[in-house]
């Protein structure tokens, strides 16, 4: 029966007896179902939370097994920036040695004047060699990371220093090279060889009594004693202009060497070159006479420059032929 109000019509429901029956299971129904539905959620949150728990205590593993690796590249890679500072400053030694080098070149290429000095030499012997240990010691004080950059800038510093060092000294070695080769070719085809094994001069280079007329007349050249067919050797690198014979010169050689230079041998025996051949220094050409306007066996050896002779005895500075 429900009653709404003293002026309202009163509404009675009548409910079978079974009813007494099925409300209870209803709400019995209801109320398991409700409990059912709240243990299945939290056995759901509970195993999410235990899955999720595991994912992040791997995650979290993980990350401490990287930050463990990274710190250990991060002093694996500060120990190799050492060490690359370490071989910056001994590649700079052994710079140093080689612009010392390519001074001494650059010495050797020039012929009586002084060559520009490397910029930069320096004392490299004290330089440590990279499989020495030294005798070291002190406390182990940990690096920070401002230490690592300042590192880091002069060993930066120090190799695009090196850079331009190296292509300074490629430059110079080229140059130098260059003289070298220069300077190599001007001593080949310069006449500083003896043309003969012994220095035994009977006649000089001057104003002297004529042997057939006695009278005073210019000898243009050396006379060098020896014994027949002895050897002789062209004083310097060069072409055979002339390899013939005249009442004069008897037996001669003239050969070419550039630069306004040519050697002649007379009064051979033997001729053993022809014209027009190339001939290397202290290469033997002739072999030692008396042929043409000649007293005894000797060899007339004389040295034109530009067509003009002069004295050959400067230019023969090296004993043996061969010793070029």
């Amino acid at each position: 029966m429900i009653i709404p109000g003293a002026n309202r019509r009163t509404v009675r429901i009548k409910l079978p007896h079974s009813s007494l029956y099925v409300v209870p299971s209803v709400i019995l129904l209801v109320l398991i179902g409700f409990f059912a539905t709240i243990y299945l959620m939290n056995t759901y949150f509970h195993k999410t939370k235990s899955t999720m728990q595991q994912s992040f205590n791997g995650q979290e593993r993980q990350l401490v097994n990287q930050i463990t690796l990274k710190n250990s590249e991060l002093e694996q890679l500060q120990t190799n920036l050492i060490d690359l500072s370490q071989q910056a400053g001994e590649f700079k030694a052994k710079l140093e040695e080689i612009k010392k080098l390519d001074h001494v070149i650059q010495l050797m290429s020039q012929a009586g004047g002084t060559s520009k000095t490397s910029a930069g030499l320096t004392d490299s012997s004290h330089a440590l060699s990279s499989d020495v240990i030294p005798d070291v010691g002190g406390a182990e004080v940990p690096v920070t990371s401002q230490e690592v950059s300042q590192l880091v800038t002069h060993t930066k510093q120090g190799l695009t220093s090196l850079v331009g060092d190296i292509n300074s000294l490629l430059a110079d070695l080229n140059e130098s090279e260059a003289r070298l080769q220069e300077a190599e070719r001007l001593r080949k085809i310069t006449p500083t060889l003896w043309p003969t094994v012994t220095h035994s001069i009977t006649s000089g280079f001057g104003v002297r009594r004529d042997p057939f007329t006695q009278k005073p007349s210019m000898h243009a050249g050396l006379d060098l004693d020896g014994e027949l067919n002895d050897s002789v050797y062209v004083t310097a690198a060069g072409k055979v202009m002339e390899a013939s014979y005249d009442d004069q010169h008897g037996n001669h050689i003239i050969v070419d060497h550039t630069r306004g230079l040519q050697t002649e041998y007379m009064h051979l025996n033997k001729i053993l070159v022809k014209r027009g051949e190339s001939v290397s220094k202290g290469q033997k050409i002739g072999l030692m006479g008396t042929t043409g306007r000649s007293t005894g066996t000797h060899l007339h050896y004389e040295v034109h420059r530009n067509g003009i002779q002069i004295d050959p005895s400067p230019y023969l500075i090296n004993d043996r032929k061969d010793e070029p």
